[in-house]
């Protein structure tokens, strides 16, 4: 009896193991290896927004390295940005309640669709934000703020693979 018991756990284990080799990851593949990215739309007065967010885009695909940048007529996707708000706020006070730190935050929609039309992955809003010292530059910040978007926006993209 109780050699019966040890013989059905062994080969319980034994079919697990088995089973689990049949069970993979696709290892974050993407189904596309060159993306375009046009210059992000922009329905913000700020008009420094549209080339610092389309650089960071570029800049984070690359740095991803899963897919090539392209142009439009050839790449295999599009990854379209519309630049929907944008904001700067004092962030910390001194104790003299001067601005010590500003937050600057960038929202937007994006779309990643196929070159023949089909959406892969679409955000209606997502954002990025730095916080920054007040004797820094409001463009360092908005920088700032523009690459951790295009970070979040690629790490939820790419990252439904």
């Amino acid at each position: 009896m109780r050699k019966d018991i040890h013989m059905m756990l062994g080969l319980a284990a034994a079919l697990i193991l088995a089973l689990m080799g049949c069970y993979s990851f696709r290892g974050g593949q993407l189904d596309f290896s060159t993306v375009a990215v046009p210059v992000a739309e922009n329905n913000t007065g700020e008009y420094r927004l549209p080339d610092m967010m389309t650089a960071a885009m570029i800049s984070a695909v690359t740095n991803d390295g899963r897919a090539k940048i392209s142009d439009s007529g050839r790449a295999e996707a599009v990854l379209e940005i519309t630049i929907t708000g944008y904001t700067r706020a004092a962030y910390q006070y001194t104790s003299q309640e001067q601005v010590n730190q500003y937050r600057a935050t960038i929202s937007a929609k994006a779309r990643l669709r196929s070159s023949g039309g089909r959406i892969i992955w679409q955000s209606e809003s997502i954002s990025g934000w730095h916080v920054h010292p007040a004797s820094e530059a409001e463009e360092e910040g908005m920088k700032k703020a523009a690459e951790n978007l295009a970070a979040e926006i690629i790490r939820q993209c790419f990252e439904a693979w």
